[in-house]
């Protein structure tokens, strides 16, 4: 885990090691995205950072607390960007909730695909680290978007999918075209970082969770 700092006033020095950290936590999350947890090497991620192979050793103690702390801020940002449309709210309407929650992830697994990337790797494996990221992560926010699923389904908003399915469709419709960008390019000619794209992408996966007599009414 991230080395404990007092909080005191903070000086230059300060700044700068905590751009040292996270310039040391975006090259983890890319590295191990790239090539796995066993592939990743610590010497390739201090290398990338831009920082001094010891100073990984000074902040996360290990290869394995460098993975967690690396993770752990990729859902922070997440987290951050879905929770104004996670917030606890009686009297929103649910598919209006729904739609900004789907808009707000299409955008960041689209800034970061190596965040799927990672997610799609370690997903396949009934390990220690899938289980700490299902238990610690995916299931707190699977939880609270099922809630919302069912009460739009309640109200007709939303196809009568179950919610497990309709998550796995949504996380693989939402995030395969930016996690899987070269093949994307090399296929059909579109980038899939292109603000276009990204957009209409998100337009598509609104009009395929849409009830059947709702689908044409969503804009174009």
């Amino acid at each position: 885990m991230p080395k404990q700092r007092r909080a005191t006033s903070r000086g230059r020095a300060d700044v700068q090691e905590d751009r040292t950290e996270a310039r040391i936590l975006d090259a983890a999350l890319a590295v191990f995205a790239e090539r796995g947890f066993e592939g990743a090497r610590t010497r390739d991620i201090a290398e990338r950072a831009g920082a001094n192979l010891g100073l990984l050793t000074y902040y996360f103690q290990d290869k394995e607390g460098l993975w967690r702390a690396a993770v752990s801020r990729a859902f922070a940002r997440l987290q951050g960007e879905l929770a104004e449309a996670l917030k606890p709210d009686p009297e929103a309407d649910a598919e209006r909730s729904l739609e900004h929650l789907v808009r707000r992830f299409v955008h960041f697994v689209a800034r970061n695909p190596e965040f799927m990337q990672l997610m799609n790797d370690e997903g396949k494996r009934d390990g220690p680290r899938m289980r700490w990221l299902a238990d610690r992560f995916v299931r707190p926010l699977y939880e609270a978007i099922r809630t919302r699923v069912e009460h739009a389904q309640a109200r007709g908003q939303l196809p009568p999918i179950a919610p497990a399915n309709l998550h796995y469709l949504v996380l693989g419709a939402a995030g395969l075209p930016f996690s899987q960008a070269a093949e994307c390019r090399r296929v059909t000619g579109v980038d899939p970082t292109s603000a276009a794209f990204v957009e209409a992408h998100v337009e598509a996966l609104l009009r395929l969770m849409g009830p059947p007599k709702r689908r044409s009414r969503r804009r174009t």
